[in-house]
Order: structure tokens, then sequence, then C-alpha cells
């Protein structure tokens, strides 16, 4: 077989070939155009199978964002949902509980109630309902510098009250001991008026009644102060 490729280009180049070797060529040339067309279409399928793959993953992180977006709303919007409940539970129960010779106690936001403002009135007391947690010594002090102590409680009954109210959180109230002897917050000793769990050494009001653990754990507190009321005549 013999031939002689000619001139620059495709023009005239396969002149002087036989049927067989253009034939051959020809076959040759459209197998390379075809392997060409072939690895550019995968090329092509992959660039497009990229592209699809970066577009779900930032539909997957943008659902994801959004989703988690929602959820720590639904937290902050459940959270201020239930303060309000617990806000409402208290001063319903409180009008029905208090008997005193001063109404405008049961007020929680009047300038001229007998309690201050946003402090429950209860059979003679004003109660102030902590939001954020301290250990029992600082739960203290910050009574204090409100012109009260953490609570006292006076009763079984009164103790039922709160209970009522706090489940299922936890409060400090203003009974602690040393050794073996509860005392309150202001000195005076501890009647037992109910009972108080467990071996801690500072009491704490929860869903079960009074309780006590260790004095350095952070908890919600409870303060009180006596009524303001001026009796009438």
């Amino acid at each position: 077989m013999s031939g002689k490729i000619t001139g620059d280009g495709d023009s005239g180049c396969c002149d002087n070939l036989t049927p067989e070797v253009t034939t051959e060529f020809s076959a040759r040339r459209s197998d390379a155009k075809r392997a060409r067309n072939a690895e550019e279409g995968q090329i092509t399928q992959t660039r497009a199978r990229m592209r699809s793959s970066r577009k779900k993953n930032d539909t997957r992180n943008r659902r994801d964002r959004v989703l988690k977006y929602i959820s720590d709303k639904k937290i902050i919007i459940a959270a201020v949902i239930l303060i309000i409940v617990l806000i409402i539970v208290i001063i319903s129960l409180a009008a029905k509980e208090t008997k005193t010779s001063c109404p405008s106690c049961h007020s929680l936001a009047s300038q001229s109630a007998a309690c201050p403002d946003f402090w429950i009135g209860y059979r003679g007391k004003c109660f102030y309902v902590s939001k954020d947690e301290k250990n029992w010594t600082l739960s203290l002090k910050t009574c204090s510098s409100f012109n009260a102590s953490l609570a006292v409680i006076d009763s079984q009954k009164e103790l039922e009250f709160w209970v009522k109210i706090f489940k299922p959180f936890h409060y400090w109230f203003g009974l602690s001991r040393e050794n073996k002897i509860w005392k309150w917050s202001n000195g005076t000793e501890f009647k037992n008026q109910f009972p108080v769990r467990a071996e801690g050494f500072c009491a704490y009001v929860n869903e079960k009644g009074a309780s006590s653990t260790i004095c350095s754990m952070e908890k919600l507190f409870l303060c009180s102060q006596p009524e303001n009321c001026k009796k009438p005549g």
C-alpha cells in the first residue's frame, strides 16, 4: 500500500491516496472526533453535576439556617409566653388567696399599692420573684438591696401556694441551717411549720414542697417584705 500526502490542511490531502487508505484515514478522523465529542460531553455533564450539587448544598444550607433561626425564635417566644403565663397565674392565685384590709396590695403596677411595683401581695406580705439565678448568699444580698429578705414562709398553706405557682421551677427562700438548726435569714429559729427534705444547708421551693441542697448552687429566688398598708381610721 503506498500513497503520498501533499499540501497543507485537509484540502487535497487525500488526492494521491488509494481508496482503502482514504477510507481508513476518514474513519480514524471520525473516531477521533467522536472521542473528542464524547470527552467534551463527559466534561460538560461533570460540570453540570457539580453545579447541581453545589446548588443543592447551598439550598440545603440556607434551609438549615432558616430552620435553626425559626427554632431559636420558637424557643424565645415559648420562654416569653411561659413567663407571661406564670405572672398571670401568680396574680390570679394571689387575688383569690389574699385576705387583707388593703385591697390595693394585689396590684402589680400601681404607685398607690401597698407593695412595690411588680411585687405580689399575699397574706400581709409583699413578694418579689426573681428573673435570674444566683446562689443562696447572693440571693440574700439581692433581696437586702430591695429592703427585703429572702422569703419567710410562715405555714404549710403558704408553702403550697408557692409550690403551685413555681412548679416545675426551683426558688431559694430564706431558710438555712448551721449544724442541724434551721433558721430564717432574719435570725429567728424555724418552728418546723413544714418538712424540709434532703440534707443540704439552704432551702428552696420545688414541685414537691421545701427541699435543701448546697448553698453554692444557682437558682431563682423569692424575696419578701411586710406590706406597707395603713389601716383605715
